[in-house]
């Protein structure tokens, strides 16, 4: 027998040689079953040791269970075995109560690509050697979680190493899993005896027909071959013989290669990535012989699970909806439905948008892709035959009673820009609302009593890895003798029109941001509760401010304290307004600002403000900036990341303190595509995204500038190039080398034969381990600041939001003064190198607040807000001490927009900020933004291109006024303060763009119009108009120019008779979407729309024409004037 040999552990390999006989224990119920059929090889893949019959040849047992334990550095035997991935060896295997001959505990290895199970061939014509006329059974229980159509994934194979010593091409025999259109099907390979050195033709390999779906769960394959005889070949898949085909190489009698390389478990080809398995793998065996077909049936012994049927009652006035995830990847019904992973309630059968799953960080997380939505309700269906009709964006279908009435089928799939441009008019009937591109519905008649039904309506969202979106999903019924559909509701159905389906989508919209509230506050309540503990710890650590408030600390002179520095109420209203919300104040503002006590006013507006929606939106630009935040909604490029602009949002909506804020940040979980922090994580195109993402927090949030450390150490700037790059293993989670392109070649400056000004300190190549760099700022960090002190993410965002680092929270406090008073205690605010506060005895005062009220951002704003120095008037700079006043500032391109459109009081009506708007490619390449309501949600129109059909023509025309005024369409690096040049663009934009022509225009959906139809006076009209565009009543001056415009014609003005005649609404669709866009048809549609917007918004009917031109005029140079431009 042959003896034991030693265990080799790598960080990614593991190389296993046979046992001793006397380490077995006692088999378990599967493995009695494998042990009957007497396998040659057998391994458990779990933390025992086990032995294999039977003992032949003079051979000995080649197995051997995994250890329970993670190959990391700390087992590292051979530094040159290392690669990516790992083998461990204590994952949930095939188990009771599902599969019947296993036990409770069952363990299986988990395999993230490319890792690998190495076994040492004892010698010459080994048991593992199969060679002519000898008949093989390969079998072993995989989990499969990730395989691409054509990949070719190992499971088990004997050569084809690419060992030194051995043919190239030397595959005696090989079990693998092919990727096919989702499914893995199973194949066998092997390579003739001949093995010609690059003849293709001498590998054979057989392939199934069918395969099971990817990511659902453990599957049992199994192959049997007798070499020499092509029509042996038998396939099994969960212990169902399947059909196939030899389908490379062709059916051969000749004999395979056979030598003593080694046999891999899990991946071939020095781990290439393409061939190395995904997922879970257990039980492997390999049997000198074909095991019959009832042997191989008898391992998949498994007990179906019932599926999941709906037992909860409706709410009378509402729907429930009930979401399952973790079904197969594969458009189909067939599937048993497993329990919901969330209930909740709808309003009616209408679903544009549902609420979002939340981690227990209490941030947006992915549902599977796909997953399904069930509604169920019961209504009250009218007597005789009534129409129902289902639109959805994939498959879904509607039940009443249990029985099918209706179905939509799954869709075809898309082509990439020839497809026919959508029709426009396809609707039920004259009036109602068209389908949308991507959408699509069904019509069906259903003969009712009159009694209340109970409906079921399942949606399929996703699969196949587009973008589960539902489009505009909705069942509708036309009672009998009726060509009108209304929308299903338990109680209040309402009309399929293009009205009634926009109000109920915005309504339904705004009560998803409370719900979506309530659901995160539910799933974080524990991440709160230790966000909770570490503020305590904070507040016993830092010393409680006490003596002093802004004033005093900016030493203030009775001279500062006379009144006439003090700004006017309108001028400080306006100022708050811009500050806290980022646009002017509205008519409610106005009214609810003067209506106060003259005492308590400027207090009362502030805590209006700081507790309304738009304070979130106002600070998402700011980290948007700082912390490059960057999608691309099609073709990601350099530097894009996912959208965390929501979580952002989200954020600041719940007032969540800074320190938790920048932990998640780091922590870079949840959603990367649809508004998580994880969208952090992505650098598409980056060779070092962790070097990336340590120099946007080290600037963020630190005031380091390591941007230079990137490709050598920084020549200014106290910074090694290892620092970066320690910081980017504290993300990676491992260590990080430096890459070629992170380098600086000095060979070039030698040439020259010039001493270089900066020093390359790390070779390429060089691998920088995990650590914190920084011990001035912060040498330790206590272990109440971490959940889990093993994780280096967790640890650097404690180093960073430690209450023992001071640079951290004065960098924040630093920030949001020089937001409001438009100058920093330190400038730049993002760069520290050589800091010397101005005022370092407020800015300790103001650090000590922020961190014993919990890191509160908004307790900060407040106390600025509320203080004298904040109120005072805006000055030259040159006047006085330039740190000692309020700064006057320009607006940002987004408070412009947005306070153009809050002076008129439209809506942005622009299309959905998404190229492929019918859904077709993959989520990877294209995503949707939504349709934008404030200007942070815009970004890159991603027409690189400049090809008609792949514009957004609305939306471009506030992308242009905003990028004209400084605002950055790609965000590839962090900005802190963007540049403020005065361009010709600017005013151009202003008086001649076509945004400047729509505010000015009295639409019917404009707030200007309706002042001017309910004005009693000119005088009224011009006064509510200058306070609604300048925040201020109108001067005697402007009430003498602007009356003598618009007094005459004033009394005749109204049209008698007119009504709107235009609901407000985004452009019309033109079926236009990435799935056609090389159609010509495509641009010409584009086109059309483009010309139609230059036109601006349809002016109303209902006022005189040359009145309301000339009215049209005034608004018009209100908006243009310098001071509409400036914070006061």
């Amino acid at each position: 027998m042959r003896q034991c040999g030693a265990l080799s552990l790598l960080l990614l390999t593991a190389v296993w040689s046979p046992p001793c006989a006397a380490e077995s224990p006692n088999p378990r119920p599967y493995a009695e079953s494998v042990l009957q059929d007497r396998p040659v090889a057998y391994w458990r893949l779990d933390d025992n040791l086990f032995e294999v019959h039977p003992q032949s040849q003079g051979h000995g047992v080649i197995a051997r269970g995994v250890p329970s334990r993670l190959f990391d550095e700390d087992n590292l035997n051979d530094a040159s075995a290392v690669s990516k991935g790992y083998v461990r060896a204590d994952q949930v295997g095939p188990r009771l109560p599902k599969f019947l001959n296993f036990e409770s505990d069952n363990q299986a290895a988990v395999f993230e690509s490319p890792a690998v199970i190495k076994v040492a061939d004892p010698g010459e014509k080994s048991l593992l050697d199969f060679g002519l006329g000898d008949s093989i059974t390969l079998e072993a229980w995989v989990l499969v979680k990730k395989l691409g159509d054509g990949q070719q994934m190992y499971v088990v194979g004997k050569g084809r190493t690419k060992n030194a010593g051995v043919a190239e091409d030397n595959q005696n025999y090989a079990l693998r899993l092919a990727g096919k259109k989702g499914d893995a099907c199973v194949t066998f390979l092997f390579r003739s005896e001949d093995n010609r050195r690059g003849k293709s033709e001498d590998y054979h390999r057989w392939t199934s027909k069918t395969g099971f779906d990817i990511d659902t769960g453990w599957h049992h394959v199994a192959t049997s071959y007798t070499f020499g005889k092509p029509e042996s070949i038998r396939g099994y898949i969960d212990g169902k013989s399947l059909n196939g085909e030899w389908d490379f190489g062709g059916a051969t009698t000749e004999a395979p290669v056979v030598d003593d390389d080694e046999l891999w478990i899990g991946s071939a080809l020095a781990l290439n990535a393409g061939n190395s398995f995904h997922g879970s793998i257990d039980e492997v065996a390999i049997y000198r012989s074909a095991l019959p077909a009832e042997r191989i049936a008898a391992r998949f012994q498994v007990l179906q699970p019932k599926p999941y049927l709906t037992t909860l009652e409706p709410p009378q006035d509402g729907v429930l909806v009930e979401v399952f995830e973790g079904i197969p990847d594969k458009l189909s019904w067939d599937f048993i439905a497993p329990e919901p992973t969330e209930r909740f309630t709808e309003p009616a059968f209408a679903l544009a948008e549902i609420a979002h799953k939340y981690s227990s960080l209490g941030v947006r997380a992915d549902r599977s892709n796909p997953f399904v939505v069930r509604v169920t309700g019961d209504v009250a269906l009218p007597n005789g035959e009534s129409r129902f009709l289902i639109r959805s964006r994939s498959a879904s279908r509607l039940f009443v009673d249990g029985k099918l009435v209706v179905e939509n089928l799954f869709p075809k799939f898309r082509g990439d820009g020839h497809e026919e441009v959508w029709g426009l008019d396809r609707m039920p009937a004259p009036g109602h609302r068209a389908l949308r591109p991507g959408d699509q519905d069904t019509i069906a008649s259903f003969k009712s009593d009159g009694q209340k039904h109970r409906l079921t309506w399942e949606v399929f969202l996703g699969g196949k890895s587009v973008r589960p979106e539902l489009g505009e999903t909705c069942v509708a019924l036309a009672a009998p003798d009726s060509d009108s559909f209304a929308v299903l509701h338990p109680t209040k159905p309402f009309a399929l029109t293009d009205d009634a389906w926009t109000d109920w989508v915005a309504r339904r919209r705004d009560e998803l941001v409370t719900l979506n509230q309530q659901r995160r506050r539910e799933a974080s309540r524990d991440w709160v509760a230790f966000w909770n503990r570490r503020h305590e710890f904070a507040r016993r650590l830092v010393v409680s401010p006490s003596g002093g408030t802004i004033d005093k600390l900016m030493h203030e002179g009775k001279d500062r304290q006379k009144v006439e520095r003090r700004t006017d109420d309108w001028s400080f209203l306006r100022r708050a307004c811009l500050d806290t919300i980022g646009t002017i104040p509205t008519a409610e503002h106005i009214k609810f600002f003067f209506g106060q006590p003259e005492a308590t006013r400027r207090s009362a507006i502030i805590d209006k403000l700081l507790a309304e929606p738009g304070y979130a939106d106002h600070w998402v630009s700011y980290w948007q900036d700082v912390l490059a935040e960057n999608p691309n909604i099609l073709n990601p490029t350099l530097n894009n990341t996912g959208p965390f602009r929501w979580w952002i949002h989200e954020s600041f909506l719940d007032n969540k303190p800074f320190d938790q804020f920048v932990t998640e940040l780091i922590l870079m979980e949840g959603s990367v595509r649809y508004g998580g922090p994880g969208g952090f994580s992505i650098a598409s195109q980056n060779d070092v995204p962790m070097a990336a993402k340590a120099h946007v927090i080290g600037q963020a949030f630190l005031g380091l500038e390591m941007k230079c450390a990137r490709c050598h150490d920084a020549p200014y700037h106290e910074f090694l190039q290892r620092d970066l790059f320690s910081l980017a293993a504290l993300l990676k989670r491992e260590p990080e080398k430096v890459p070629k392109t992170s380098s600086l070649n000095l060979e070039a400056f030698a040439v020259r034969g010039r001493e270089p000004l900066v020093k390359v300190t790390l070779k390429p190549g060089e691998s920088v381990t995990p650590a914190w760099p920084f011990e001035k700022l912060v040498a330790a960090v206590p272990d109440e600041l971490l959940r889990n002190p093993k994780d280096s993410r967790e640890r650097l965002a404690a180093f960073i939001t430690s209450p023992s680092n001071h640079r951290f929270a004065q960098v924040i406090v630093n920030r949001v003064w020089r937001r409001l008073l438009g100058w920093g205690f330190v400038e730049p605010v993002d760069d520290w190198e050589k800091a010397k506060p101005s005022h370092p005895e407020l800015l300790e005062w103001l650090e000590r607040e922020f961190v014993t009220h919990g890191y509160d951002v908004k307790h900060l704003t407040r106390l600025i807000l509320n203080s004298r120095a904040y109120s005072w008037r805006t000055l030259p700079a040159s006047a006085v001490d330039a740190s000692s006043i309020v700064h006057g500032r320009r607006l940002t391109a987004e408070q412009l927009i947005d306070s153009l459109f809050v002076a008129a009081g439209k809506p942005f009506n622009v299309e959905e900020i998404n190229i492929d708007v019918d859904g077709g490619r993959k989520q990877d390449v294209s995503i949707s933004l939504g349709h934008a309501r404030r200007a942070w949600q815009f970004t890159s129109m991603s027409n690189e291109r400049d090809r008609p059909s792949l514009t957004l023509p609305a939306a471009q025309t506030i992308v242009d006024v905003l990028e004209s005024f400084g605002w950055r369409a790609s965000r590839p690096d962090p900005v802190t303060l963007r540049t403020k040049e005065t361009t010709v663009l600017q005013p151009a934009m202003i008086a001649n763009g076509i945004v400047a022509k729509r505010i000015s225009q009295l639409s019917d959906d404009s707030a200007f119009t309706e002042l001017a139809l309910t004005a009693k006076s000119p005088e009224e009209f011009i006064d509510s108009v200058t306070q609604r565009i300048l925040t201020r009543p109108a001067t005697a001056v402007e009430r003498k120019l602007f009356g003598d415009l618009l007094r005459d014609g004033f009394e005749s003005r109204i049209v008698p008779g007119e009504h709107p005649v235009r609901r407000s609404q985004p452009p019309r669709q033109t079926g236009v979407s990435w799935s056609n866009h090389l159609k010509p048809e495509a641009n010409l549609r584009k086109q059309s729309l483009a010309e139609e917007l230059a036109f601006g918004d349809p002016t109303t009917s209902r006022l005189n024409a040359d009145w309301r031109e000339r009215a049209e005029d005034m608004i018009w140079s209100l908006i243009n004037s310098p001071e509409f431009l400036i914070v006061p």
